[in-house]
């Protein structure tokens, strides 16, 4: 009877797990603040926006795009300001396999299918669909630089791909 009981929360607890670290690795840091370019407007929150796989047929490689946003980019990039940039992160384990059509990660002795990838109608262009398999998330945190005088504080976005 308490094995009844005591099943569920078990079962919670470990979806609720965080990831092991071979299967979490931070591929960016960016600033989380951005001061659109249209003079003198105060600084936005950044946060992240969207992500996709890109792949390189020729080469076997396969990347992540990291897109960020902040608070009314729409009206600011109707002005020509291109907002902040995106990260285009390679890392070890990632690539395209051509033979199964898929973006793979290769970790923890693990390979995960991260993303299924097409030819796009038309054209010699490749389209990788997320399987969900891998995400990429972001947290803000705190950041100390010390220039060798001052102490110098600044808030960061931390980008991280990640194995689910």
């Amino acid at each position: 009877m308490k094995l009844a009981i005591l099943l569920p929360f078990v079962l919670s607890m470990a979806v609720a797990a965080p990831a092991p670290d071979d299967a979490r690795i931070k591929i960016a840091t960016v600033p989380a603040e951005y001061r659109p370019d249209t003079g003198s407007e105060r600084l936005q929150p950044v946060k992240m926006d969207s992500f996709h796989f890109e792949v390189n047929q020729e080469t076997g490689r396969a990347r992540v795009v990291v897109e960020y946003t902040y608070p009314h980019a729409v009206g600011y990039r109707s002005d020509g300001d291109p907002g902040p940039q995106p990260t285009l992160a390679q890392f070890p384990g990632l690539t395209y396999d051509p033979a199964a059509s898929a973006v793979v990660y290769d970790g923890g002795g693990k390979r995960t299918v991260c993303a299924l990838v097409q030819k796009t109608k038309g054209r010699r262009t490749l389209k990788a669909k997320s399987t969900g398999s891998c995400v990429v998330t972001a947290s803000v945190g705190e950041r100390t630089q010390d220039d060798g005088f001052s102490l110098h504080h600044s808030r960061a976005l931390d980008v991280y791909f990640e194995v689910r």
